[in-house]
């Protein structure tokens, strides 16, 4: 039976959570989060739901601590008012799965659930059978690696200006002196298999059709959108991507989003980060090292991105060879 822990103050709503989900799985509550914290040292869970307005801490920090202390427990944040800068903590910092908001549908929160779970069921098994298939002798070559990688994004933006600065700034090093390469190793350190060359191939679009359109063309690993796009909303456009090219990594970025938008970014479009820049603003432009900073940022973010979806996607792989061989 899965493990689930909830974290709120209020004791009506542990309480409720507790009546919710009795039966289907082994539930632990807790009003205090370093008492959960705590607790995470002592026994494994599947699933954590954390309140974010907490006394002692909020649920972002407490989701950041607690992914350090178990980070195959999927991550999911529960709150009545929920402010900008805690969801972008919440998708940035904690990489949650879900936001669900107060007061929760029964369907909606036990269907999410089931989801979160079986989304960790499955990465689990598929990087057990890929290590396995590593240490075994047809997993020889696995651990070798490349000489060169490339990765091709797609960056959806309906200013040409903002493009251009984008596509500069990924085609550039990372900023700072630090090559591509170099962060690359800094940001997968954990990949079996790290590329001694990294480069970026960018196509950029100045709607959301015209990108969707290009996906019969070309594959891509990640797709960069903007909040507003001229044509469609980023959420709808995202999930048309997502349908499209399911394997595709999805940032959003640029100027800081409502509360709304984010939501949907994180339930529906299962984004990995969200880069709040202001890249129209003439300040970032005229200040070379404001701009560095941001192109550094930048070039960090997609790297970690792309580094998070390659080691999935790599295990995926391996085990489906397994599977299939053996």
């Amino acid at each position: 039976m899965n493990r689930i822990l909830l974290l709120d103050n209020e004791e009506n709503v542990l309480s409720a959570l507790r009546r919710e989900l009795r039966g289907e799985y082994e539930v632990e509550a807790h009003a205090s989060a370093k008492d959960a914290l705590t607790r995470s040292q002592e026994v494994m869970f599947d699933l954590v739901i954390a309140d974010y307005h907490m006394p002692d801490m909020d649920g972002v920090q407490f989701l950041k601590q607690f992914g350090e202390i178990q980070p195959d427990a999927v991550r999911m944040i529960l709150s009545g008012h929920m402010d900008i800068h805690g969801l972008l903590g919440a998708i940035n910092e904690s990489h949650v799965y879900r936001f669900v908001a107060k007061p929760w549908e029964r369907a909606v929160l036990k269907f999410e659930i089931a989801q979160a779970l079986n989304y960790r069921r499955i990465l689990l098994e598929n990087r057990r059978l890929a290590e396995s298939y590593r240490k075994s002798a047809l997993g020889l070559d696995a651990n070798r690696p490349e000489r060169t990688h490339q990765y091709r994004i797609a960056v959806v933006n309906g200013n040409e200006a903002v493009l251009d600065l984008i596509l500069n700034g990924l085609a550039l090093g990372a900023g700072n002196g630090v090559s591509k390469d170099v962060l690359w190793r800094e940001v997968s350190r954990d990949h079996p298999a790290v590329p001694s060359d990294v480069e970026f191939l960018v196509d950029t679009f100045r709607s959301g059709k015209q990108a969707l359109d290009h996906t019969e063309f070309a594959k891509y690993d990640l797709v960069m959108a903007a909040p507003t796009l001229p044509d469609m909303s980023c959420i709808q456009f995202l999930e048309q991507w997502m349908r499209a090219q399911p394997d595709a990594a999805r940032i959003l970025m640029g100027d800081l989003a409502d509360v709304a938008l984010l939501s949907g970014a994180i339930n529906q479009a299962e984004i990995y980060c969200f880069l709040d820049f202001n890249w129209d603003n003439q300040e970032m432009k005229t200040d070379v090292r404001r701009r560095i900073w941001q192109i550094h940022h930048m070039q960090s973010s997609v790297m970690e991105t792309l580094a998070a979806r390659e080691l999935v996607l790599e295990n995926e792989r391996l085990a489906k060879e397994i599977r299939e061989y053996g």
